[in-house]
């Protein structure tokens, strides 16, 4: 182990400057979910329709619903509550970017707002799906989002964020109903446009209706209902109302129970009523105003009860005459005129002789029925149209409105088996909104490439204007266009004008997104083949009321029914009056031009069942809807040929983790550009560089698997922290066991003895001085630990046999080992095997060597209880042979170095085994027949092992049987030294009384170890030994001025006898470190007095006495590597001499001299290598001044860097790692 200059460990040393830029701080999400699939479609390594739906089905199935195709939002309708829209949801979203966070209906939001704020920007989200995939809840919560993200300073711009909400209740009631696809489904479309003042308060709003569907007010598929408010209006009106108005239970009406269905599971019309109450008041509406609309909901209700019956002439008469009074008591009209209009039709001659005549047509039960309808649904759609007017009435409240965020809540792309007008006008409304969003997207894709000078190949696209085209086009004339051609043509006759529709379509046959069969037509949308019938078509685009009803509302007295039917006829007008399709047109290019003000956002929704169940997932119905909604081509045009791109910071902040440049313990570090810290992480991350390009302010990546590459690098640096954290602790709560394990050990010891020491201790009393002994056996060490292959553990080899052979018990010894194996005519073998004792069972395990793995299998597995002896020589080989009382079984001879622990094991657990030791080994090879194994003395043989043949054990002599285990030798106790030890071996500077004094350091160089000289004629042999390093090198930089410890008295009564052996001694201790200092003692002892048998000059260091011949000094002092510590007899200096120059003082003058023909050497420098295997020995005599000039310098250098380090270690006493 490298040993550190301590100063090194200050951080001010190493790590960078943190940067003080935007960049925040990396850290990990812990509430992270795992990802399931992609977050965005655009990662798609593949696209295509199918792996679109794999991925959205991956994560329905985790209850993830929310997925992106750049800026669109994909949403799979749950049909559960997934606990994502609460309020604590909501604020994590608040001001987060939408890749912070993962995908979700408040980033759209949150985006939309944030941009209409920074931006001065028009925002608009345009949610599109089929009935039942979730665009009236989506639409919701942006509301509910934008409601409370926006802040509101005064009381009236609250109400307006009320008004704003209470839209929802009131038009859900009035405009969706329960189908079979789904229990709220919007039979509307509308866009709500959420105004906002200068400080971004919402201030007014506006909303927009689009296609109501009349035709449910008067007939509904099988087991569907009709609109919300009359279910709520028949079960909770008033008694006021039910008397005044004559309302009844929804049973009572054709228009509510005709269908069979009264009520919905998840509906509740009674709470839902007083919702709409609520609402209407929360909007402004008087009780007068409420009061009129229930009126005309009764009003409706009745007129679908009015029945006909047929006349002497095969005409419609009224059935009951009572339910007409009714129904004109309610509209306030004259009830003859009401039967009037509805059985006869006023007809005007335009041609021929009788040019201008009036005639009065009776009408037949069909056409009354129709014209009975065709009056509910023009009193039914007009109040809702008159409802959206006075809701955007009051929300107009307030001036001062500059930007809006504007919702469109629209059908989606319909196909169905049977396809009609109100079909081709929701498609033709489709494929406006995919023109724009084509239009839009691609524009804003090109622009990005441009702005920020990045190349890249335009993709194909569908352009879907064609389309558009065939259905909108004048000139030449579209298929709206030829419709109403064929209704002018044939205005009274249906067939006839479907007729006249049917033959103008063959205009359109070579048009390649069209195509005519019989009596109907395809056109190829963009999101697939739909094909509509042709009967009935041309009926549905008249979409105008009877002239002659018109005029029967004009009769009313009711000023609430005539403010709804503000259109009086013009009789004297030639003009024909707009068509159903002509309002679409309109309606439509009025959206489109409104949408293209605004910087749109998409959200598609996706129905994934029928069944309205939140386990189930279709992939046909999902894959039909992914092809319809365009999200392939969503997903090309958002590619582009870049998968992913970012802005510098962002990128950065997201990965600067990734490059050693930017970062220091994930801290952002980088000072220079964010441009050069993109191209640093890119080329760190070893991303090539042809998969991405870099812009003015973004990067731009081009391919998914690059992307995930990154955060994969990025989750594995977490991970890895992580493990580096864990390891650490796991460390540190390691090493605090270990330290009460030795504190446990140590006090047992102290009061009972090592139990293992005791056990050894048995087995040479078991064996009786019988058997001669191995050196290793005698070690003071040695002890009989038991399980050496820890079987007992969980994760080791011992325990993987132990599970291979099928032991269940606690495994009290375990050892490796040898077998003799004998063959008939062949000589015997020695096979490994592993020896396994529990309380009752010795095992005998077996290895082989299968397919490169090696299988453990069992060779024995003897009761202990069965076990009559033990047989062993005398010598000291490791053979046993284990006797058997009864088996069928030869007796097993067994060779293993803890022979001896292996039968104490043995004896402990049944003292009735025998052990028998002499010159041969007996053991039965075969049931039955006895064989005897000789043991003989070879000197030839291994020195730690045996050699067997013919069945003969050589061995060497060992160590007399009756030979004692050495004493364990004591460690000296460093409890009191004043000192703490860390895991890097490094000690803290003591701190007691005499660290006061100034005592001088050992010499010794910080590079090299240093020991002690040899005396005058010792080189030679000190090159022959190994050198022995300086206590002082042994430490680490910031210990190089801590004191050695003093001599014990014992040391300082036993001076070393001579030099040589004074050099002896040091080299057994070369790598112990000096143990640290004891207490000072209370009382000063006498210090012995020695004089110098040989000129020491030294080296230079101000640590070390310079001596000369027969200088008497006191020794307060002595190391075992070789140096003391002398003072002068006057106390004037004081420092280090090497214990081989000095002898004890005799207190005469009777100095020896020294040898003859030899000169006072000077001290040797030895280069030593780190791992101590090598010693280079420079002679003194033929490198003096070289070894005086280098020693001098080498000394110089320690003292400097010894006063550096006191520096450093006064300003980190107070710095202690705690690891």
């Amino acid at each position: 182990m490298a040993i550190l200059k301590r100063g090194a460990r200050k951080k001010v040393h190493q790590e960078p400057a943190k940067r003080s830029a935007n960049i925040k701080k990396a850290t990990f999400d812990s509430s992270k979910k795992k990802e399931v699939g992609v977050s965005d479609l655009t990662l798609l390594s593949k696209i295509s329709d199918e792996a679109i739906n794999e991925n959205l089905k991956k994560r329905f199935l985790n209850a993830t619903i929310y997925t992106y195709i750049g800026h669109v939002l994909i949403s799979v309708n749950p049909f559960r509550d997934l606990g994502i829209y609460t309020d604590a949801v909501m604020n994590e979203y608040k001001g987060k970017n939408r890749l912070e966070v993962p995908p979700h209906v408040f980033a759209i939001a949150e985006s939309m707002y944030y941009n209409m704020k920074s931006y001065n920007e028009n925002q608009c989200v345009i949610i599109s799906g089929e009935s039942g995939a979730g665009k009236t809840e989506a639409a919701k919560r942006i509301m509910q989002y934008i409601a409370a993200a926006s802040s509101t300073h005064t009381e009236s711009i609250g109400k307006i964020k009320d008004m704003v909400l209470a839209t929802n209740p009131l038009l859900e009631s009035f405009g969706c109903a329960k189908t079979l696809r789904n229990n709220n489904s919007s039979r509307h479309g509308k866009y709500l446009e959420i105004k906002f003042n200068n400080q971004f308060e919402p201030c007014a709003g506006n909303i927009t209706n689009y296609l109501l569907e009349k035709q449910r007010v008067v007939s509904q598929i099988k087991n569907e209902r009709n609109f919300h408010i009359f279910y709520q209006f028949t079960k909770g009106a008033s008694d006021a109302y039910r008397q005044t108005f004559g309302v009844q239970k929804p049973e009572q009406y054709v228009y509510t129970a005709a269908a069979g269905c009264i009520s919905a599971e998840t509906i509740d019309d009674l709470q839902d009523y007083q919702e709409t109450l609520k609402a209407m008041r929360v909007i402004g509406l008087g009780q007068e105003e409420q009061d009129q609309i229930f009126r005309m909901l009764a009003a409706i209700l009745w007129i679908g009860n009015v029945s006909f019956i047929e006349n002497e002439e095969g005409n419609a008469q009224v059935r009951d005459t009572s339910v007409t009074d009714f129904v004109a008591y309610l509209l306030q009209i004259d009830s003859q005129l009401l039967i009037k209009s509805l059985v006869e039709r006023i007809m005007e001659t335009n041609h021929g002789m009788k040019r201008g005549s009036v005639y009065h047509v009776p009408l037949n039960i069909v056409q009354a029925d129709a014209v009975r309808d065709a009056l509910a649904k023009a009193i039914y759609n007009n109040l809702f149209d008159w409802i959206v007017s006075r809701v955007n009435k009051s929300l107009q409240a307030f001036p001062g409105a500059e930007k809006s965020i504007g919702i469109l809540d629209i059908y989606g792309f319909e196909i169905f088996e049977h396809n009609s007008f109100e079909q081709i006008c929701i498609n033709y409304v489709n494929e406006k909104l995919q023109q724009i969003f084509i239009q839009l997207t691609l524009k804003s894709e090109q622009e990005t490439y441009e702005r920020e000078k990045i190349q890249w190949t335009p993709i194909k696209y569908f352009d879907n204007k064609v389309v558009c085209d065939l259905i909108e086009a004048r000139r030449p004339p579209g298929i709206f266009a030829a419709m109403n051609d064929s209704v002018a043509t044939a205005h009274a006759d249906s067939n006839a004008a479907d007729q006249a529709f049917a033959q103008r379509l063959n205009l359109f046959t070579t048009n390649p997104h069209f195509d005519l069969r019989s009596n109907k037509f395809v056109i190829k949308h963009y999101a697939g083949d739909v094909t509509y019938d042709i009967d009935g078509i041309t009926d549905k685009n008249k979409d105008q009321l009877q002239k002659d009803l018109v005029e029967l509302i004009g009769t009313t007295t009711n000023t609430f029914l005539a403010t709804i039917f503000p259109d009086t006829v013009d009789r004297e007008s030639k003009r024909r009056p707009p068509t159903a399709g002509d309002k679409i047109i309109k309606s439509a290019n009025d959206l489109v031009e409104t949408l293209s003000k605004a910087q749109p956002s998409y959200i598609r929704t996706i129905k994934p069942n029928e069944t309205k169940s939140p386990n189930d997932y279709d992939d046909r119905q999902v894959l039909h809807q992914i092809k319809y909604l365009g999200l392939q081509e969503n997903v090309r045009i958002r590619r582009a040929g870049f998968a992913y791109r970012q802005v510098f910071e962002k990128f950065v902040e997201r990965f600067y983790l990734l490059s050693p440049h930017c970062s220091y313990a994930g801290d952002y570090t980088w000072q220079g550009d964010t441009l050069d810290a993109v191209k640093y992480i890119l080329q760190d991350s070893s991303i090539p560089q042809q998969e991405y390009q870099l812009g003015v302010t973004s990067v731009f990546i081009k391919t998914p698997e690059t992307l995930f590459a990154l955060e994969h690098m990025r989750d594995r640096y977490w991970h890895n922290m992580a493990a580096r954290i864990q390891r650490a602790w796991r460390r540190f709560l390691q090493r605090r066991i270990d330290a009460a394990t030795k504190i446990q050990r140590t006090i047992r010891e102290r009061k009972e003895g090592n139990k293992y020491e005791k056990l050894r201790d048995y087995g040479t009393k078991v064996l009786g001085g019988r058997k001669e002994r191995r050196s290793m056996s005698l070690l003071g060490y040695r002890a009989f630990m038991g399980d050496y292959l820890s079987c007992n553990e969980s994760k080791s080899k011992g325990a993987y046999i132990k599970r291979q052979v099928s032991i269940k018990e606690k495994v009290i010894f375990s050892i490796h080992g040898e077998a003799l194996h004998t063959k008939f005519g062949r000589s015997a073998q020695r096979l490994k095997k592993t020896f396994l004792l529990t309380p009752t069972t010795l095992y005998i395990v077996g290895q082989t060597l299968v397919q490169n793995a090696m299988t453990y299998t069992q060779d024995y597995k003897i009761d202990v209880r069965n076990i009559q002896a033990v047989s062993l020589t005398n010598l000291q080989d490791d053979w046993v042979a284990i006797k058997l009382a009864s088996s069928g079984q030869p007796d097993p001879l067994i060779n293993t170095y803890f022979k001896t622990e292996l039968i104490t094991h043995l004896k402990r657990l049944n003292d009735k085994i025998q052990i028998k030791i002499g010159s041969a080994i007996e053991y039965q090879k075969k049931p039955g027949k006895l064989h005897s194994v000789k043991c003989q003395i070879n000197e030839s043989a291994p020195k730690y092992g045996d050699i067997y043949k013919s069945s003969t054990i050589s061995v060497r002599r060992g160590n007399p049987p009756n030979s004692q285990v050495h004493k364990k030798p004591r460690k000296k106790s460093s409890i009191s030294s004043g000192y703490h030890a860390s895991s890097s071996q490094a000690t803290r500077r003591p701190v007691s009384i005499a660290a006061a004094q100034h005592v001088p350091t050992a010499p010794a160089s910080r590079h090299s170890k240093k020991p002690a000289p040899p005396p005058p004629g010792m080189q030679n042999k000190a090159a022959t030994r190994r050198s022995v390093p300086n206590p002082a090198s042994t430490l680490t930089a910031s210990q190089s001025n801590a004191r050695p410890s003093p001599p014990t008295a014992a040391t300082r009564a036993t001076p070393a006898a001579t030099p040589a052996a004074a050099a002896m001694g040091s080299g057994r201790q070369a790598n112990i470190p000096p143990p640290p200092p004891p207490p000072p003692p209370s009382s000063k002892p006498k210090e012995p007095m020695f004089e110098a048998a040989y000129d020491f000059p030294g080296s230079g260091s101000p640590s070390e006495l310079p001596l000369k011949k027969g200088d008497v000094i006191y020794i307060t002092r002595e190391e075992p590597s070789g140096w003391s510590l002398g003072k002068l007899l006057d106390g004037s200096k004081e420092g280090w001499v090497p214990t081989a120059y000095m002898k004890p003082h005799s207190g005469n003058n009777n100095i020896p001299t020294p040898p003859q023909n030899r000169d006072v050497p000077k001290p040797v420098l030895n280069s030593v290598q780190h791992d101590n295997t090598s010693v280079n020995v420079i002679p003194a005599a033929a490198q003096a001044s070289l070894g005086d000039g280098l020693a001098n310098a080498l000394a110089a250098r320690a003292n400097k860097m010894r006063l550096e380090s006191d520096d450093e270690e006064a300003n980190e006493d107070e710095e202690e790692d705690d690891w």
